[in-house]
């Protein structure tokens, strides 16, 4: 269930980056980049001619609003004028409606069907319908034909009909065309349409099917740029006779506006920084439809549905990675979608470029927000713990330090001093030294293998064994034994301490000790230096069942000082990781060889800080110093 928990933020920001794209908040963005990905300019069709109503006509005929139907009729008489050189379709993009002057009206009829393949304009008007029931509005329904307009009717009678409607996205770009129209139930195809068929028709050909959406419109690959097609021929010089006729011949000929005066221009996807005269869109979707170039319009809804898949999938994967890795995911992933966009766009599917990289982006910085939230709270649970930690230690320090002897034995015949510093809060080594009886002292001193809270446990048991079995056991080799059988038995971790352990009988100054596996111990005698007694070693306490020990014995003289130590003392390590050694350690013994055991264990403590100078200190520095006073 947590680990459901922590999916929710980021499916909550799928659920919400999905609704935004699915409620258009990409569209105008994503649009333009369809543009830039998939609009690139190509070789215009030979084939497809204009011929322009453009400045030049206007100053000649004058304004567009005075000219009669005479002169388009004297420009369709002149392409007809050659009959072995006419052109395959003639397509004229100007709207002749209504009746006018009977005769230009007759002309241009007469014309249009001497010529026999012209392609007259007709126009519908889209609005609105509202449905009504009871005084309510129970339906209403855009893109409705509201109006139509067509030739006059001794026009129609003579040509194919095909409308100029062009329809532009809301962005005010020209990007798909209107295959058709239904009037009455009658469909009325496009202009560029009926010129592509009449054209191919000429050729023995038929028109390929077009992928259309449900309104009718279909995505236009445009070939050429504003002003591509158009070869500076204007309808002046048609008429004028100033055109060859291998001009046209066997090709489809437009004729229409080519003067920003007649405001019949866009702007289009393939240049939003030009506008495109109308008859120039017109042959750039000819072309297409002869090229069979058209692409069809992937379902919003099935890409939708992908997209909430795709962006689950992501950010899954998102929670999952750490921040570098989550980038590197998420430039493939928008790499992934455009270039995806791309290649389907070229297998004859038109997508949404932007929907996967938008939404990788989106869902890639919210993961970086939660991985931040998550690591603060890691961070703050840490510092808790760390704490608590730090508490515990603290507290498992002073226990520690209460289970080492800290009152001496009130005693005149000797005197001693013992200190440990742990490397960590908690230590493995061990001191002890207690009265077993009223003219016995057990001195104990040890070093458990490794280092933090198990040696210290260890060494917290080891204390206690030896103190419970030294009462009752008056051999140092015998007290070994048994202490050794106690740890093997329970000892899963398979730790073990070195130990030396010696029983002083302070009337006599007989020492008996054993070593299991420790330091050697360091004696001076009276009017003599320090000096190491490399006595004999057993195995280490805790290392093997049935180990046995011997013991030795020392006669203490009046005045003799002995001194135990653990192995981080010669093993401490200076910044040349250089080791104090046990002659440094003797050294600093004889600084203070006829001082108090006090002053002799501090001393050795500042030759090894001295000698260390600042290095981290990674073993316990433990020590202790017997002087034996005798009858003194």
């Amino acid at each position: 269930m947590r680990k459901v928990k922590q999916y929710l933020p980021i499916l909550a920001v799928v659920l919400l980056t999905c609704a935004v794209i699915s409620a258009g908040g990409l569209r105008r963005m994503d649009r333009w980049v369809q543009d830039e990905l998939f609009q690139h300019p190509g070789t215009p069709s030979a084939d497809i001619v204009i011929i322009g109503i453009d400045e030049k006509a206007l100053e000649l005929f004058g304004p567009y609003y005075t000219w009669d139907r005479n002169i388009m009729a004297s420009a369709l008489e002149a392409l007809a004028a050659d009959p072995d050189k006419r052109p395959a379709a003639v397509a004229a993009d100007v709207l002749y409606s209504g009746d006018t002057t009977p005769e230009a009206d007759a002309r241009l009829a007469q014309a249009a069907e001497a010529l026999g393949c012209v392609v007259s304009a007709s126009m519908a008007q889209f609005g609105s319908e509202i449905t009504w029931e009871e005084g309510l509005v129970s339906e209403i329904r855009t893109g409705v034909v509201t109006g139509y307009e067509e030739p006059y009717d001794a026009l129609k009678n003579c040509t194919v009909q095909g409308h100029i409607n062009a329809m532009c996205d809301r962005d005010g770009i020209l990007r798909h065309a209107l295959l058709y129209v239904e009037i009455e139930n009658e469909k009325i195809f496009s202009m560029a349409y009926q010129a592509a068929r009449l054209y191919l028709e000429q050729r023995g050909e038929g028109m390929r099917d077009v992928p259309v959406n449900r309104a009718g419109h279909f995505y236009v690959p445009f070939t050429g740029r504003p002003g591509t097609y158009y070869d500076d021929v204007s309808i002046a010089d048609l008429i004028a006779g100033k055109v060859p006729p291998e001009y046209w011949a066997d090709k489809i000929v437009f004729i229409g506006a080519y003067a920003p005066a007649l405001q019949d221009a866009y702007f289009t996807s393939i240049d939003k920084g030009r506008q495109m005269f109308g008859v120039e869109f017109q042959a750039n979707v000819t072309q297409s439809l002869l090229e069979g170039s058209g692409r069809r319009e992937v379902s919003e809804k099935v890409q939708f549905v992908l997209l909430t898949v795709f962006c689950i999938l992501a950010g899954i994967f998102y929670m999952r990675l750490k921040a570098a890795p989550g980038a590197v995911l998420c430039l493939g992933l928008c790499i992934l979608g455009a270039g995806g966009a791309v290649c389907l766009y070229h297998l004859g599917w038109i997508t949404h470029p932007l929907w996967i990289p938008v939404s990788a982006v989106v869902l890639y910085l919210f993961s970086l927000v939660c991985h931040y939230i998550r690591a603060v709270r890691e961070r703050q649970a840490l510092a808790l713990e760390k704490e608590r930690l730090a508490t515990e230690l603290s507290l498992a320090a002073r226990i520690q330090k209460n289970a080492l002897p800290t009152q001496l034995p009130q005693c005149r015949e000797f005197s001693l001093h013992a200190s440990m510093t742990p490397a960590r809060e908690v230590g493995g080594d061990l001191y002890d030294y207690f009265m077993i009886d009223e003219d016995h002292l057990a001195l104990v001193i040890g070093d458990v293998s490794g280092k933090g809270f198990p040696s210290a446990l260890f060494m917290m048991v080891a204390i206690t064994l030896f103190r419970h079995v030294a009462m009752r056991e008056s051999s140092p080799a015998k007290i070994l034994q048994v202490v050794n059988e106690e740890m093997c038995a329970r000892n899963p971790e398979e730790m073990f301490v070195t130990v030396w352990l010696g029983i002083l009988e302070i009337s006599t100054g007989k020492l008996t000790a054993a070593n299991a596996g420790h330091e050697y111990p360091v004696l001076k005698r009276p009017g003599d230096h320090f000096e190491m007694l490399k006595d004999r070693h057993g195995f280490v306490v805790g290392g093997m069942e049935g180990t046995r020990y011997t013991e030795y014995e020392l006669q203490l003289e009046c005045g003799e000082k002995l001194f135990l130590y653990t192995d981080g003392v010669p093993e401490a390590l200076n910044t040349s990781q250089e080791q104090f050694g046990t002659e440094r350690m003797v050294s600093a013994l004889r600084t203070k060889e006829n001082s108090t055991p006090a002053d002799i264990v501090e001393a050795v403590r500042k030759a090894v800080e001295h000698f260390t100078a600042g290095e981290q200190q990674f073993d316990d520095l433990t020590m202790l110093c017997l002087h034996y006073n005798g009858d003194d």
